[in-house]
Parts: structure tokens; sequence; C-alpha cells
């Protein structure tokens, strides 16, 4: 049973209790980190770009249809994918190198969004108990408290002000963004820490031994480049910290933006927020958008949901 499918069928308590062993799970692998400097960084305000995609633009409709037609949903959870990276750089046709990436690594991203899915459906149900002066109970306030420590949310003490933050956070980042990301981070797929270290986003720790020492690594910098166990948890690391770091709060705006105007989710506009991503800013965030456009993967990027 998928996880969508099997949300509908649970009752409410259940529902909690099924969101609180997913956080317990998932908190467990999850290791805080950066791409960029810890020093502050003004914002730039997003430079208008005939390149840049408004998603109003964007027939919801029709990408459904495009991205069922090339990998339909129940497919892309049901399909069994290697948790190991395999080896890309063995496939000499680029065109074929691309496309066995992007199947590779859309089921992962697909699999990440609906769990944390399930945790926004509920809290949207929360949220409907508050606005209507319903008593929550104690499930309530415990998955609550959950989801507030792991999303590093702010210190609100009223709940309807942490919910609504935690709106914010608890929210999906659309598979063209994340797929743009994996490949222009991993060289697709085939960088050292993809290959050694199944990090394919290049997320930061800071602990000696976390993960890898890059080569280039500039003289006074410690970082390391975390290791994971699988792809997976690589990716999920990454999306957690795309919901959680200061440095993308613009982004994460951008994307509630976008839900309370209903309209489809673009990784070109949400690109705008990965302005700390790399130390080349608005340059990097540019190759992100040219990635996107290119190889057009908002066909894979699936409706609004939740």
């Amino acid at each position: 049973m998928t996880i969508p499918s099997l949300i509908t069928s649970l009752a409410r308590t259940d529902l909690i209790m099924f969101g609180m062993l997913m956080l317990s799970m998932s908190a467990s692998v999850l290791i805080p980190g950066t791409r960029h400097s810890p020093e502050p960084t003004v914002y730039a305000s997003p430079v208008p770009t005939v390149d840049t995609l408004p998603t109003h633009q964007v027939d919801t409709l029709n990408a459904s249809n495009i991205a069922s037609a090339i990998l339909p949903k129940i497919e892309v959870e049901s399909r069994a994918y290697p948790s190991t990276l395999p080896d890309f750089s063995a496939i000499k046709d680029v065109s074929t190198k691309k496309q066995m990436f992007f199947n590779y690594m859309l089921p992962k991203v697909r699999q990440a969004n609906d769990k944390i899915l399930a945790d926004r459906r509920l809290l949207m149900m929360i949220r409907d108990d508050l606005t209507t002066g319903d008593t929550l109970d104690p499930d309530d306030i415990q998955f609550i408290g959950a989801l507030k420590t792991r999303y590093r949310a702010g210190q609100q003490t009223n709940l309807r002000s942490i919910v609504d933050d935690l709106l914010i956070r608890v929210d999906v980042v659309p598979e063209s963004l994340v797929l743009a990301q994996a490949a222009n981070e991993s060289g697709w797929g085939t960088s050292r820490f993809a290959r050694q270290a199944n990090n394919l986003f290049g997320i930061w720790c800071f602990s000696e031994g976390c993960g890898l020492t890059p080569k280039n690594r500039d003289e006074g910098l410690t970082h390391e480049v975390t290791k994971y166990e699988t792809v997976q948890e690589g990716l999920v690391a990454y999306i957690h910290t795309i919901n959680t770091n200061p440095a993308y709060t613009y982004l994460r705006d951008i994307r509630a933006t976008t839900r309370s105007q209903e309209q489809h989710f673009s990784g070109l506009a949400l690109a705008e927020g990965l302005l700390r991503y790399s130390s080349r800013g608005i340059e990097y965030v540019r190759d992100i958008q040219q990635l996107i456009r290119v190889n057009e993967l908002q066909k894979y990027t699936l409706p609004l949901q939740a």
C-alpha cells in the first residue's frame, strides 16, 4: 500500500501515530548541514529575467499529464529501485545518462515528498481544529512538539502561530528543483562525494569524521561533506536542510506565497531562493534554472497537493 492510500484509510489517531513513527525514523538519519559559510548574508532581490517562468503560466493539468506519462506516480512508488548508486560514469551517451539519472532519482524524490505531505496533512487538520475552537488532544500536542523540534521552528508559544510556522517549513521541494540540484552538485551522479558518500547535494557537516574531506578545501575551513548510508538518506537530509536552514528562508517564502495563491510549484521560481547555496550566488541560481529549462524538468513536478 502506498503512503497516500494508507493515509486515507487511517483514523485521525492512527494518522498521528503514523506521523510520529515517521518522524522518529527520519530524525535518526538527519545530520544538519549547509552548503555555505555561516557568515550572515543579505538577500539580493530576485533579478527579473525572461528565463524565469512565472508560476501562473504553468498549466497544472498538462503538467500532471506529462509527469504521469513519463513515469506514473503509482509506478514511481511501487517500482523497486536499488539504494546503491548506479555507475553513471560508465554510460557514454549523454542523453541516455541524463534520462537514467532522472529515472533513478525521481522515485526517491517523490517518496521523500510523500512522507512530508503526510505530516503536512495532519498539521492542516490540527490547524482546522484550532480555527474552529476545538480542543486538541494530547496526541496532537505531542505531534506538534515533535515537528517543532525537528523543523527547528521559532519560539512562539501560541499554538496557532507554531502550526502556521510549521506549515511554511513542512512542505515539499518540487521534483524539478531537486533533480536539477542533484545533477549539478553530483556531476550527474559521478562525483566522488556521490559515489563514496551517497551525497548528491554537497551537504556539509562540521564534526571530525562525519564525512569526506574536500580535496580543495580552503585553508582555515574545517567542514566535511556528509557521508550517508544510502542515496535516499542523503536526499531526505537535503530536503530537510532546505526546509529548516535560515539560509533558505526566502525559498520557503516563495513556496508559501505560491501555495497561498493556489499556483503550481515552479522549480524555476523557487531556485531564486538558492542564493546562499553556493558562493557563486546568482550565477549558481541561473545555472540551476538553465538545467531545469534545458532538460524540461518541470514536466516531472506533480500538481499542488495538501
